[in-house]
């Protein structure tokens, strides 16, 4: 059975030391959402410039969050973008989440910028777009389901061609599709109720800086188990 491919764009560590003592870090969250086995994964540390594998090894792809934005276009940033365009036109599956989905759009020729509310965060509403039965990721998700997210960046111009299946209130490219096998989601599928509440405990005074109450914000999470169930989907997708 081939593996699927974890492209790890940032660590965890610098947000929570004790969220990675206590949950692993980014690529551990995905392992365990997903459901998959160690021996099911390989993880590469693009932030850290390691050599990507050949496009079509794997039986699909996962771009994970990260700290660092998109606009700031380092170089690791701009060699990954090229490994996902030639990973999307090959139709390889993959699926970009957070700081991913927005290296995807970018990739294709979509628009990365500051959200302009400033920022997302906690557990959000994703209302999806009518007329999805058909796709095999979401044709399955409730057309309006919480997800956890937390990001300050969105895709403010979605890529030539990209569908766009579902929004919320501050971002309407919260999920889009790039062909028959790409999809890019904003939230965090692989995030559930502890794992965020420990994240936003640790951003509480980035989150009182850009003007929200972190009381309010920690008092609206809830438990998103669409979240992993989109993840195991998109795993069983890639073996189907």
């Amino acid at each position: 059975m081939r593996t699927v491919l974890i492209l790890k764009a940032g660590t965890l560590a610098p947000v929570s030391n004790e969220f990675v003592l206590r949950h692993g870090d980014t690529e551990d969250t995905f392992i365990k959402s997903a459901g998959l086995g160690a021996d099911e994964v390989e993880v590469v540390d693009v932030f850290r410039d390691v050599a990507l594998p050949p496009v079509g090894q794997h039986a699909a792809v996962i771009v994970t969050g990260a700290s660092a934005m998109v606009t700031e276009q380092a170089p690791w940033m701009l060699r990954t973008a090229e490994w996902l365009r030639q990973a999307v036109a090959q139709e390889q599956m993959v699926l970009g989440v957070c700081f991913g989905h927005q290296l995807l759009a970018h990739a294709l020729g979509g628009t990365v910028g500051p959200l302009p509310a400033g920022i997302e965060a906690g557990s959000v509403s994703v209302s999806l777009h009518e007329g999805l039965e058909d796709d095999p990721l979401f044709g399955a998700v409730p057309s309006s389901s919480r997800f956890q997210s937390h990001h300050y960046q969105v895709v403010l111009a979605p890529p030539p061609g990209a569908a766009i299946l579902g929004r919320t209130a501050l971002d309407p490219h919260q999920v889009l599709r790039h062909g028959p096998r790409a999809w890019g989601v904003q939230f965090h599928p692989e995030l559930d109720l502890a794992m965020m509440k420990m994240l936003m405990d640790a951003l509480w005074d980035d989150h009182a800086a850009f003007g929200f109450d972190p009381t309010a914000l920690d008092a609206g999470l809830s438990e998103t188990a669409e979240g992993p169930a989109l993840l195991r989907r998109f795993v069983a997708l890639s073996r189907a």
